[in-house]
């Protein structure tokens, strides 16, 4: 099998799960007990954080929040920030570009009174930065915008964001940085959160991280016995815990030699599309260079994903999240890309454990499923 779906979940790391398994074992200890086995569980859990504060070289800027992953992390920002300001500043900024787990919550919170202000995006899938700078207020209480796109890979400004929230000090800047992790060299200044899914860098499923600049600027959404500063209350899960940190230390050791190879891999399947009439790249050439987003002009997406899965090649159409959805993705409509190329548009996703091998099967795969389906292709 030839795997190429990692933006959606990675192969977990052996040493990773073998220090689940071994905490699970020897250190399963409530961190909150009194006792001598629970106070060396807590050390533990201390020792992690202090590991991941240097990991990710924050400089003690941020209290860091162990959750079961992306979508509680961003749950708990998002709610958390727009909560504490509702009373003086009530709009959030967001754009179309962002995760289920984002806009969703985004929505719910319109439901509550909240006032959306959604954000252009330009053709080639970055927040319009010029649009950004105009929607912005003193009633602005919350901004939130994804590191790298999970559909395109696109980059976004992040750093140009943080620069013009300077002027407004009410203002929550939360950030997904879910796919950059591990990709690219992510930005803190300016920044009040950030979350992250070990699941995607190659840690297990049900691991999560929630970094806050001032915790005090967040009202708990979950309540309960007070622990992670009482904005995650239950049972702390020490195992998965310690684990997420290997996988993170792995992540961002590997980070330049793993950007370099899928660089190179994704310019040469770029250049091997190229040589295929109807199929068009849809992923900016500013993208990270994990996600590589490709459109067959007259072709259903989910024909071409079991296509490629009789060819044992496994990838997607947009985001595991939303692709059973079964309508038109946001983040292509935004860029003005045609409904039938959109239709049509999979998801190649690398990783840390995708190998030359692999990309030399996926060409002889794709020419396969090519022959197939080219009568069907807009050219």
């Amino acid at each position: 099998m030839i795997y190429l779906d990692n933006a959606a979940t990675t192969r977990p790391a052996q040493d990773v799960l073998d220090t689940y398994v071994k905490v699970n074992q020897n250190l399963y200890f409530n961190p909150n007990s009194p006792h001598q086995a629970g106070l060396q569980a807590e050390q533990l859990l201390n020792q992690a954080k202090a590991q991941i504060n240097q990991i990710l070289n924050l400089e003690d800027r941020y209290d860091i929040i162990f959750t079961n992953g992306a979508t509680e992390s961003n749950n708990m920002a998002l709610k958390g920030a727009a909560y504490n300001r509702k009373p003086y500043a009530d709009e959030i900024i967001v754009s179309v570009l962002e995760h289920p787990s984002v806009l969703e919550v985004m929505r719910h919170l319109e439901t509550e009174g909240f006032k959306l202000r959604y954000v252009n995006v330009t053709k080639e899938g970055k927040i319009d930065l010029e649009h950004f700078e105009s929607l912005m207020n003193s009633n602005v209480g919350l901004v939130t915008c994804m590191h790298v796109n999970n559909i395109t890979g696109q980059i976004q400004p992040i750093e140009e964001m943080a620069e013009i929230l300077e002027a407004y000090p009410k203002a929550h800047f939360h950030v997904d940085a879910v796919q950059a992790i591990g990709k690219i060299p992510l930005t803190f200044k300016g920044i009040d959160s950030m979350s992250f899914s070990g699941h995607k860098f190659n840690g297990l499923k049900g691991q999560g991280l929630l970094l806050v600049h001032n915790i005090h600027n967040l009202e708990p959404v979950i309540h309960g016995g007070g622990q992670e500063y009482g904005l995650r209350s239950g049972t702390v899960n020490l195992p998965i815990d310690i684990a997420i940190v290997k996988a993170l230390k792995h992540a961002v050791h590997q980070q330049d030699d793993l950007h370099q190879r899928l660089t190179e891999w994704n310019q040469q399947l770029r250049r091997f599309f190229n040589d295929y009439p109807g199929v068009k790249v849809n992923s900016p050439d500013t993208s990270a260079p994990h996600i590589l987003n490709v459109g067959f002009d007259g072709v259903k997406g989910e024909v071409l994903v079991n296509a490629f899965s009789k060819q044992d090649v496994m990838l997607s159409t947009t985001s595991a999240c939303s692709s059973k959805r079964g309508h038109l993705n946001e983040v292509l409509l935004s860029m003005g890309i045609s409904e039938s190329r959109i239709e049509g548009s999979i998801r190649i996703s690398m990783g840390a454990v995708t190998t030359e091998e692999d990309i030399k099967g996926f060409k002889a795969a794709f020419k396969a499923v090519y022959e197939e389906m080219k009568e069907l292709l807009k050219k």
